[in-house]
């Protein structure tokens, strides 16, 4: 890399600062967006308190009037028969178990909030999945007879739980069940059965259509999620990114994610296994007990995506028929994106989780599977902490590629030996590339050296590297462990906060992240590169630390606490590799003298002879 290399790379990255500096909003436009998003939820929640249904109001046929939000009456005369009910009141009902704390809702007949009682929020809250709604987040669609759009999250239920009282503690591992039953002016009914256990997160949903079906366009009906899931951690943006809804069928899993502003449906036809809507770890998940017919996904993206104040909202329906039997029954997933608790709902759930790019998956899945989450849960459990876990995995990473390391390095440590000699041949063919080339080939095969020797071992190291990269960003099993000042691995363990934003650095420091920049510039300083040997790549020494300084800064500390672990084994085996190497040159020096002091006292010994039988 030369003089005007390192000019030019200055000036494109310093015009890309300015560039990213002048595009920052300020923070009086911060403020203002902040304050109309505050109006607006303000909005949400009147409307919500007053029975209004602002969500959905465009998608019923004649609802939309100028000038005022229809009011509950007018939306259940859009829909005929199934508009006339008898009951009036909004009634709550609590189910407490081990893992979550749902609030149900007869507006609908499901559940209007699901907090999880093992995660809090990044300040502190619980994680309540269910973004605001008045009604259930599940929804039955269909075509009536009397061509009305139904959806039953727009009816009041009544509501039949086996207990009394409003809440249900369940601690035991016996099922308990809550209904809501819709009974039209015939005496045909629509009953959802919620079926709930205390061992883990799933819940069973029976819908029977008892003689309701006469009143249906026909069969088909729509299943669907139709709330958003809140946000969990500090940084909405960043969690956006791997916002998304998922659609598996066929045995493929779709994914539907937005990168802009604007609204997509995506119809899906064929068999579907299952659907599900996701944030970072968290997710809901549709299974029916037998394969739907197809599926629709709506995605919309209300802003700039890069945004702290843009909402990324997704929704699924399970498209399918009523079964003869009048009987449907749907499994429910609401909770964390844990391997060993999915896995047991839908195998391949754990799929939704990003833990390599998509030509690394054939390595990255099996791999993170079978070796890296057992082995971190594992010795997470024996430690009782997880920033000790990572530390003792990355010792175990680096054992396991040793051979790799150890080829690599002493490839890189004789290339730095043989870079006087390389230096003395650019200079004496400095005018004749080929025969520079020649000569330069002529030295390698002599000194028994591989150019290539130091990269085959990293290229063969890229995908475990990678894979690793990929999974402490997304790993739940981190999420909420501390370890010494990070509070948790896998969010950025930020110990000083600036008064300013720096263009993707951010507006903090990270204490890993500095460590890890650090270990980083001593190990490039021990392996040679951008040594003395070569003044002018001695820049790289800074430049490539600094741009992973910048790269990692905002992410999970886990992750900058692995690859700090893993440069500073990294350096102690370099040190022994070039201890090793002077060893054997200091060796190869004496062999050299003592050959040499040999040879004069052979020779003076043959002087000797040669006079004494003169003398003779």
């Amino acid at each position: 890399m030369d003089r005007n290399t390192i000019i030019g790379l200055t000036l494109m990255f310093g015009i890309m600062m300015a560039w990213f500096a002048y595009m920052t909003p300020s923070q009086e436009e911060m403020e203002r967006m902040r304050e109309e998003r505050r109006v607006q939820d303000s909005i949400r929640a009147v409307q919500a308190e007053t029975g209004f249904l602002p969500d959905d109001i465009d998608e019923l046929p004649g609802a939309r009037i100028t000038g005022r939000t229809p009011d509950r009456e007018q939306v259940l005369e859009q829909m005929g028969i199934f508009g006339v009910t008898t009951v009036a009141d909004t009634v709550f009902y609590t189910v407490e178990t081990p893992f979550y704390t749902a609030i149900f809702s007869n507006v609908g007949g499901g559940p209007v909030e699901f907090t999880l009682n093992r995660f809090n929020k990044w300040d502190g809250t619980p994680v309540q999945l269910i973004a605001d709604t008045s009604r259930s987040a599940y929804s039955i669609g269909f075509l009536s007879a009397q061509n009305y759009n139904i959806e039953t999250n727009q009816i009041l239920f009544a509501q039949t739980n086996y207990g009394t009282g409003t809440t249900l503690q369940r601690d035991g591992l016996q099922n308990h069940e809550l209904s809501y039953v819709l009974e039209l002016e015939d005496g045909s009914r629509l009953v959802k059965t919620y079926r709930f256990n205390a061992i883990n997160y799933d819940i069973i949903l029976d819908i029977e259509f008892d003689s309701i079906e006469q009143h249906m366009g026909d069969r088909n009906i729509e299943f669907g999620w139709k709330s958003a899931l809140n946000t969990t951690e500090r940084s909405r943006a960043s969690e956006a990114l791997y916002s998304a809804a998922y659609v598996y069928s066929g045995g493929v899993l779709e994914e539907f994610n937005l990168s802009s502003a604007g609204r997509e449906e995506s119809i899906i036809t064929g068999s579907v296994d299952w659907l599900a809507t996701k944030t970072k770890f968290f997710t809901q998940i549709i299974k029916p007990e037998n394969p739907g017919t197809g599926a629709i996904v709506t995605s919309e993206v209300t802003g700039d995506a890069s945004s702290e104040l843009t909402d990324h909202i997704y929704t699924t329906a399970l498209r399918t028929r009523v079964p003869d039997s009048g009987v449907l029954r749907m499994h429910l997933y609401v909770g964390p994106l844990e391997y060993f608790t999915i896995r047991e709902f839908a195998a391949n759930a754990y799929e939704m989780v990003d833990v390599g790019y998509r030509l690394l998956n054939w390595f990255s899945r099996p791999f993170v599977r079978w070796v890296v989450l057992p082995v971190i849960t594992t010795l997470g459990d024996w430690t009782g902490n997880y920033g000790i876990a990572i530390i003792l995995f990355a010792l175990l990473i680096k054992i396991a590629l040793y051979p790799l390391t150890k080829k690599s390095f002493e490839s890189m440590a004789a290339m730095r030996e043989l870079q006087p000699e390389m230096k003395a041949i650019q200079e004496k063919f400095k005018d004749e590339p080929q025969k520079q080339q020649e000569a330069t080939l002529k030295l390698f095969k002599k000194a028994k050296v591989n150019p290539l020797g130091g990269c085959l071992p990293n290229l063969l190291q890229l995908p475990v590297l990678v894979t690793l990269w990929k999974f402490f960003q997304n790993a739940i099993e981190i999420r909420g462990e501390s370890f010494l000042w990070a509070s948790d691995l896998s969010a950025p363990d930020v110990i000083l906060n600036l008064p300013f934003e720096i263009p993707f650095f951010g507006d903090f420091v990270a204490g890993f992240v500095l460590l890890m920049t650090a270990a980083m510039v001593v190990q490039m300083r021990v392996s040679g590169q951008g040594g003395a040997a070569n003044p002018q790549m001695k820049i790289l020494q800074y430049v490539f630390p600094v741009m992973l300084l910048f790269i990692f800064n905002r992410f999970a500390s886990g992750l900058s606490l692995y690859y700090l672990v893993y440069n500073v084994l990294s350096i102690g085996q370099q040190f022994m590799i070039n201890k090793k190497i002077d060893h054997v040159k200091m060796m190869e020096g004496i062999d050299k003298k003592k050959a040499r002091e040999m040879e004069k006292e052979q020779k003076a010994e043959t002087k000797k002879a040669l006079n004494a039988k003169k003398g003779k």
